[in-house]
């Protein structure tokens, strides 16, 4: 089994294919699972494969310039200020009227709240957001909000059986 959920690699795909860039970058690219879909570079704290850049994203440094920037399961790990910083150093990876992408997991969605409670895993305390909460760290980072909304509808039935919201919320930003 895959990191992420297939059907959320997928919409992931056809997400960023409308997007019409020529260059990524995944921060915090655990699995590489979504950095190796759209073909993407990639920069962990802690890589696990030797094609991923070792480093903190808040001071890595880059001559290359990306028409997107993106992570997926990264912010909801850090406190807010934090995320604004993260989000502020993923801006600075990224070319003038690039993208800026982030999906963290959703406030709404039942299974993924249920499973929290019943774990004692690390990600129990993990931080989860509404798409309007997303935006707003977006706009504490000086960007413009293009647009938000939810993904990964399929993804809370590996939590649990609850009728249930989508797992993620994403919020994509744009650099001016």
């Amino acid at each position: 089994m895959s990191f992420n959920c297939p059907h959320f690699i997928e919409e992931f795909k056809g997400f960023v294919s409308t997007l019409n860039i020529k260059s990524a970058l995944e921060v915090g690219c655990l699995s590489g699972e979504l950095k190796d879909t759209i073909g993407a570079d990639g920069v962990d704290i802690k890589p696990s494969r030797e094609d991923v850049t070792k480093a903190d994203i808040c001071s890595f440094k880059s001559r290359k310039k990306y028409d997107l920037v993106f992570s997926s399961g990264l912010l909801e790990h850090y406190s807010k200020e934090e995320a604004v910083a993260i989000i502020k150093a993923m801006t600075a990876l990224t070319r003038k009227g690039g993208y800026i992408l982030n999906y963290v997991p959703n406030t709404g969605c039942l299974a993924y709240k249920n499973a929290k409670d019943r774990s004692n895993a690390d990600w129990k305390d993990e931080l989860d957001y509404t798409a309007d909460g997303l935006a707003e760290l977006h706009e504490q980072a000086g960007l413009t909000v293009a647009g938000t909304g939810c993904a990964a509808s399929e993804w809370p039935k590996r939590f649990g059986p609850e009728e249930s919201l989508a797992y993620l919320v994403y919020c994509l930003a744009k650099k001016l």
